[in-house]
């Protein structure tokens, strides 16, 4: 898809998601709203454990340092503004088919000319690699902390229409949708991409968009997990820079760009 319609379709979906914030995000059903992401699904063990793990970088009391909006309830005319949003996406699913399978591993993630798997290549960058390493077991921790504390139904379970027909190889998630965890990861490989190489910032922020709005599209986020992937990211990022040694790491990077 040429960029032009790429710039055209991501201000489509950043306009139609702020035009549903100031919709209410009070539920109205008491029975709809008690659906979850551990009633109506199981945990991949594997991502459970990582909300246990301790941080490389981040401080002990991190959590208290970050703060996310609670997610709309599933009731909510916010909520049911965002599903029709997704709905109106689907068609778009075919275009994009190649990125979202191939997004599904954190490796493809592609910021600019740049594949997260080069940048993660010991040979070629090691401080670059470190850190980035080092950042994205962080952010993963933090990740799964916040999506099992706000326990996420995904859109699927309340629009079934939204089930990805992508086939088996994009199942949905074994675990909840909020914050979306490709929107954080993205975000932050970009904020810390923009310390390094500031000249192609904006590129990088492109990127980050698109990873993000590819789940969408696959019907796998709402836009409000997508917006507080972002924010955790850029809080994750703004703590991160403010360790002396995390500044040490950063600064032997910056010498490889």
């Amino acid at each position: 898809m040429h960029l032009a319609s790429l710039l055209s379709l991501s201000l489509s979906l950043s306009l139609a998601a702020e035009e549903s914030q100031h919709l209410s995000g009070a539920g109205t059903n008491k029975a709809l709203d008690q659906l979850s992401f551990t009633n109506t699904q199981r945990w991949d063990s594997p991502f459970l454990k990582l909300a246990q793990q301790s941080p490389l970088l981040l401080p002990k009391n991190w959590q208290q340092s970050i703060t996310l909006p609670q997610p709309p309830a599933n009731s909510s005319p916010r909520t049911r503004a965002e599903l029709a949003l997704l709905k109106t996406l689907i068609s778009q699913r075919q275009k994009f088919e190649t990125k979202i399978r191939a997004e599904v591993i954190l490796d493809n993630f592609t910021f600019g000319k740049h594949r997260y798997l080069d940048l993660t290549d010991s040979n070629k960058r090691p401080a670059t690699a470190k850190l980035l390493k080092a950042a994205f077991n962080d952010s993963g921790i933090a990740i799964f902390t916040f999506k099992k504390h706000f326990n996420r139904v995904r859109p699927s379970l309340l629009a079934e229409k939204l089930a990805t027909p992508i086939g088996t190889s994009l199942p949905i998630p074994k675990h909840p949708a909020y914050p979306s965890g490709h929107a954080s990861s993205a975000w932050s490989i970009a904020y810390l991409l923009s310390e390094l190489d500031p000249e192609n910032a904006e590129t990088y922020r492109q990127s980050a968009t698109a990873i993000t709005e590819h789940r969408e599209i696959a019907g796998l986020h709402y836009p409000s997990d997508s917006e507080a992937g972002r924010l955790l990211a850029r809080q994750l990022i703004d703590i991160l820079l403010a360790n002396p040694h995390c500044q040490r790491q950063l600064e032997q990077a910056k010498k490889e760009w």
